[in-house]
């Protein structure tokens, strides 16, 4: 039997030698993906939707948190561009784990957490060009910031506040980096451990609409309230009972890539503040392990309800050992305690085997609240989180659930796949999994998975495409890219290749562009393990912009008129907050054709001729989006969407090529 063990073993060195030094792959013919037929996919009946304002929370046009707004739907109003390509990478020093946010003037904000050079805590650039418009120092070596997080502001209308938090600052910027208040958080950074990460981050700010404060929480589970006005703490600190969390997956990482990966690692980024080398530690991380609260949380905008996923106390496992084996998710309160004294108050709880890195999700009108654990499960709840329905898909989830507020739609996204599910109301149900074929062709590719958390468009679903070798059914990524997939069938409708592997969102600004955040941790090791097959790492912000602005145009009239129709058969008294919503909802759509419309007359995509029918089509049922009008404004809006029926002035598909190869992408 032990000669049997060893042979097995040394056949199974001998194939893993083979396929990392020997293995010559395949010939290289890519595929070539040309300009996509319009989406058939349509809303159905009612969405949800809340009866609150956006006078301070900004409508979800585009990213203003990490995952767009104060639920994390991770779903946006806007149409993403059907064609685009890499455009630059801006900031390459820096590794960035959260994707950038934006505010209403198109500035982009992002910030690093670990570095070569200089310090700083947050840095905003031209969204367009990638140009830095500024940076805020960090106060220490050792201070980092949350990802900015992006209100309206209320006193100015049409202006926006940034807004971002350390452990041991809290502070207001406007769009020009000028300050609004900055503020101590009364907390000091302690002492550092060797060897050990420290838990003093505070994860993003969020907004908790019935104090008119900004609520945070650390990774260690105390939680904050900030006057929205000026900054002033406005509660003693709270603390989730979880204990730090322990991975429930058995997932690892053989010495033997770890060995290799993380000389890497410290020679594009450095170590973490522990010393500890930036892979060891994204490994335990990635799966929700070492802390009580990993990731981000909501607050329902109506009930101003706060959810956040963490961990369940220490002896509830089984074994009172300081760690926790099961995760928890925590419905709070901001409530005055009888003495006139604001306090975070748990009013309810839910436990479920496995830790959790998942942000909660709410469903638009807060009825639902939809986590993961670390088992594969994808969990609905209701609002006090008693548990709905639960559906395993097969493996870990590896990214927060994405929720549509259209035909109850949500989308879940491992290491593998990209899956659609639906919620049935008692019940949720698997509708598909996504064709991710980004890399057909390519000569390295023997297997291409997800890459990144899903982001719910007016048109599709934007994702990230990892493509490398196999190697012990792990896929060593080799190279990245974004894809536009079909709501309806899940078929890739336009993809692209990028620069670099990330771990944070597939953000979608307001023009349809698409950014990424580098944080390479999957490319790592399939640099590790094939140095020679893939670029160097990088780190930094890469924009994929917009081609054929024409089509940009198309995708976004057609969702205008499909949403326009639908809202126009809804009764009127009993699905008011729908069709209200519907209708701010085709206005960001009719404004982003008419954007597209211009650059795509600029750019030789359309003729001055349909260019002027659309924008007549599109100022008459700008003028009848009422409630009363909504025929109307539907019938205006079909008519434009049937413009594109017919052939426009349009470049052909190998002279946009042409001119793509001609541009290149650029590194700032």
């Amino acid at each position: 039997m032990r000669k049997l063990i060893a042979l097995f073993l040394i056949a199974a060195l001998g194939f893993v030698v083979f396929k990392i030094f020997f293995d010559e792959g395949r010939p290289h013919d890519p595929k070539v993906f040309g300009p996509p037929e319009k989406t058939q996919w349509k809303p159905v009946g009612a969405r949800a939707a809340g009866p609150h304002g956006y006078d301070v929370i900004p409508e979800p046009d585009t990213f203003s948190a990490i995952h767009v707004g104060v639920v994390n739907s991770d779903n946006v109003w806007v149409a993403a561009a059907p064609m685009f390509e890499l455009d630059w990478v801006a900031e390459p020093s820096y590794f960035v784990g959260n994707g950038p946010t934006f505010d209403n003037e198109g500035n982009l904000y992002f910030s690093p957490r670990f570095y070569h050079g200089e310090r700083v805590v947050l840095v905003s650039l031209d969204a367009r060009t990638g140009e830095r418009r500024w940076a805020i120092p960090a106060d220490s070596d050792r201070e980092s910031s949350s990802p900015a997080f992006v209100l309206n502001d209320p006193e100015n209308p049409g202006d926006q506040i940034i807004y971002i938090v350390s452990y041991t600052r809290a502070m207001a910027l406007r769009p020009d980096g000028s300050a609004i208040w900055s503020t101590a958080t009364g907390l000091s950074l302690p002492p550092l451990e060797p060897g050990k990460n420290p838990t003093s981050q505070l994860h993003s700010f969020n907004y908790h609409p019935a104090t008119d404060s900004l609520v945070t929480v650390s990774k260690a589970g105390e939680l904050f309230a900030f006057s929205r006005e000026n900054g002033e703490r406005i509660a003693p600190v709270g603390q989730l009972p979880g204990a730090p969390a322990v991975s429930g997956t058995g997932a690892s990482v053989p010495w033997f890539v770890v060995d290799r990966v993380d000389p890497l690692m410290d020679a594009a980024f450095g170590k973490t503040q522990g010393g500890l080398s930036l892979f060891s530690s994204a490994i335990n991380y990635i799966y929700g392990g070492g802390g009580v609260v990993t990731n981000y949380f909501s607050i329902a905008p109506d009930s101003s309800r706060i959810y956040i996923a963490a961990t369940a106390e220490d002896a509830e496992d089984g074994t009172a050992d300081g760690k926790s084996e099961l995760g928890a998710i925590y419905a709070l309160d901001l409530l005055p305690d009888g003495n006139g004294v604001l306090e975070f108050q748990i009013r309810n709880r839910a436990t479920f085997q496995g830790g959790t890195g998942s942000t909660p999700a709410l469903s638009a009108d807060g009825s639902r609240v939809y986590v993961s654990d670390n088992l594969g499960n994808v969990i609905a709840l209701d609002s006090e989180l008693n548990e709905v329905w639960r559906v395993n898909v097969g493996e870990p989830l590896v990214g927060s659930i994405s929720v549509s507020p259209d035909n109850h739609e949500l989308y879940a996204v491992t290491r593998s796949d990209v899956l659609k599910l639906v919620d049935n109301g008692d019940t949720g149900a698997l509708e598909w999994t996504a064709n991710l074929t980004g890399f057909d062709g390519y000569a390295n590719v023997d297997k291409q998975s997800n890459a990144l958390t899903a982001t719910v468009t007016a048109n599709g679903v934007v994702i990230g495409i990892g493509g490398g070798k196999t190697l012990l059914g792990a896929n060593l990524m080799l190279h990245v890219g974004m894809g536009l997939l079909d709501r309806e069938t899940g078929e890739l409708r336009y993809f692209a290749e990028g620069r670099e592997d990330s771990l944070a969102m597939s953000t979608v600004a307001r023009d349809g562009s698409i950014y990424v955040a580098h944080s390479p941790i999957r490319r790592a090791v399939g640099k590790a393990m094939y140095p020679d097959l893939t670029p160097d790492l990088t780190g930094g912000i890469a924009r994929y912009k917009p081609i054929r602005l024409d089509l940009l145009a198309r995708d976004a009239i057609c969702a205008a008129e499909a949403r326009g129709a639908n809202a126009s058969t809804l009764n009127q008294t009993t699905e008011v907050a729908a069709i209200n919503t519907d209708i701010r909802q085709v206005r960001v759509l009719i404004e982003q054709a008419r954007d597209a419309i211009t650059k795509a007359v600029r750019d030789g995509d359309m003729n001055a001729e349909d260019a002027g029918a659309l924008r007549n089509l599109l100022a008459q049922s700008t003028l009848e989006l009422t409630p009363a009008d909504l025929d109307g404004a539907a019938t205006e809006l079909a008519a434009a969407c049937a413009v594109f029926a017919t052939e426009l002035s349009a470049p052909t598909l190998a002279s946009q090529r042409a001119r793509t190869l001609q541009k290149g992408v650029t590194i700032q």
